[in-house]
């Protein structure tokens, strides 16, 4: 970490337990409970511990998160005796004195801990509580900030819900703070960390250009991620509709009824089991992308944090699109709804005729609205088409699913995972789990897919639709041109 003069650097000041580390850990994307400590334990930061905010290598800011007051009230009182009679200028030194004389010993241990690396230039982000209400002890905290002469801005965290008292201590802090800000560390989204972020060029007008700079970093380095987040979903889209499960067996194996349908589940089981599988490598990587933590690692069924999967009957309740929509993309594929097991020869498919009815549940039944849609199993020298067995044996291929909806729940799966990631700030540190339980209202979807403007799902049905039958990928600028354009109205927080 550098450590050059030119860096901006502010000290998070407060009490204990009112949201420091949470601001800081959302600020500078830390989701590590070891580098920043965030628990209901009061006193949990005993040291001023710098935080940097890095990228690419570079330190563009430093916070230093710091234990808060102690025994402000009795600190203050020592202060206007050292300066009582003398100049308002004064002030500064008497702070800089009452450092140096409690420097090291345990009364007034924290102040010293918090107030050194201000007379050193730092500036000051205050933070209160405003669950709870004003008292008069928190203004010797403030005197105290005030007599430094640094920058300083306050920032109002609303910790519990239910209690508000923004009012009355926006009153009080408008006496000793340049800025007021209000900044909640378990919902803040990107935009609202920079205009944080702007609030402190705004009162440290010395570092102005060294903040704004950072600010168009951040813009730039953002706009990159959603870029790569657009092409980790479009990865994950080719990857399931390309994918095929295959199985070669001898012709012994399918002589019986049971051996086919014995055979046809373990297949489909196979592939749903592997398509569920890709789909959390994506996610994972999506995870990643965003600085968050992996919390499912130990539960590998729940490990890419979507509690419901995708072959899931709920999650085929409120995904993909309504049946009007589905009938206008279906036209262009032209496919019937379920999952086709083909027992082929030398990897070409002969005559096919239906010998397995309905396999639900773990083989990977698929939902078309609430209606299950039963899962066909074919195969090669039975039914009206005839065809003959290879001497050799047969290859079983399951896949892709042929249920035109399939993508469709995928994308919206996919893009719902990124909403819950960018919108998740990472001063939490509750266990993240996505339920799709009580999503859908009056039967409604609640996709981004039906969102969509027409002629933008007809340029992903044709990619769809190409994948699913194996074609060469052509030009893939306007796929990525439309899943980009709903990420980023997802950052800005329109509405599902």
């Amino acid at each position: 970490m550098s450590s050059s003069s030119s860096i901006p650097r502010f000290a998070v000041v407060g009490r204990v337990n009112k949201g420091k580390s949470s601001i800081l850990a959302t600020l500078v994307e830390e989701a590590d409970n070891e580098r920043i400590r965030i628990s209901p334990v009061p006193g949990e930061t005993t040291r001023c511990q710098p935080i940097p905010l890095v990228l690419g290598g570079e330190t563009l800011l430093e916070f230093l998160d710091t234990p808060g007051f102690n025994r402000a009230r009795p600190a203050l009182d020592w202060m206007l005796k050292r300066a009582a009679g003398r100049p308002e200028a004064a002030k500064i030194e008497t702070v800089k004195a009452f450092v140096e004389e409690h420097r090291g010993r345990r009364e007034f241990l924290d102040e010293c801990c918090l107030l050194e690396p201000v007379i050193q230039g730092a500036g000051i982000l205050y933070v209160v509580d405003a669950s709870k209400p004003f008292r008069p002890d928190f203004a010797a905290e403030m005197e105290i900030l005030r007599w430094t002469g640094r920058p300083r801005m306050a920032l109002i965290n609303l910790i519990t819900e239910g209690s508000d008292f923004r009012t009355e201590w926006r009153q009080h802090l408008g006496e000793y703070f340049n800025l007021t800000r209000e900044f909640n560390a378990h919902q803040a989204r990107f935009a609202e960390r920079i205009r944080l972020l702007t609030s402190l060029a705004e009162i440290d007008e010395a570092r102005h250009p060294n903040i704004a700079k950072t600010i168009q970093i951040l813009g730039r380095e953002w706009a990159q991620r959603r870029d790569r987040a657009a092409e980790v979903i479009l990865k994950l889209l080719e990857t399931c509709l390309s994918h095929r499960e295959t199985k070669s067996v001898g012709n012994d194996d399918v002589a019986s009824p049971p051996a086919k349908e014995r055979l046809a589940r373990e297949l489909a089981e196979g592939y749903t089991r592997r398509v569920k599988e890709i789909e959390a490598a994506h996610h994972r990587q999506m995870v990643a992308l965003y600085r968050h933590r992996d919390y499912e690692t130990v539960d590998d069924d729940s490990f890419h944090h979507l509690a419901s999967d995708l072959f899931a009957e709920e999650t085929w309740q409120v995904f993909g699109l309504p049946k009007p929509q589905l009938v206008v993309a279906g036209a262009l594929a032209g496919a019937a709804s379920g999952v086709a097991v083909d027992l082929a020869t030398g990897g070409h498919t002969v005559g096919l005729g239906t010998v397995v009815g309905s396999i639900a549940g773990a083989a990977g039944a698929l939902f078309k609205g609430k209606a299950l849609v039963d899962l066909k199993v074919m195969i090669p020298g039975s039914g009206p088409f005839g065809g003959k067995v290879n001497a050799g044996g047969v290859t079983l291929k399951a896949g892709p699913p042929k249920n035109p909806n399939f993508p469709w729940v995928l994308l919206d799966r996919a893009l719902y995972h990124f909403e819950q990631i960018v919108t998740r700030a990472h001063g939490r540190r509750d266990v993240f789990v996505i339920d799709f339980a009580g999503m859908a209202q009056d039967g409604r979807r609640v996709g981004r897919s039906a969102r969509l403007q027409a002629d933008e799902r007809r340029v992903l049905q044709k990619w769809f639709l190409n994948l699913a039958e194996g074609k060469a990928q052509a030009e893939t600028g306007p796929v990525f041109a439309v899943v980009a354009r709903v990420l980023e109205e997802i950052e800005d927080g329109a509405a599902s």
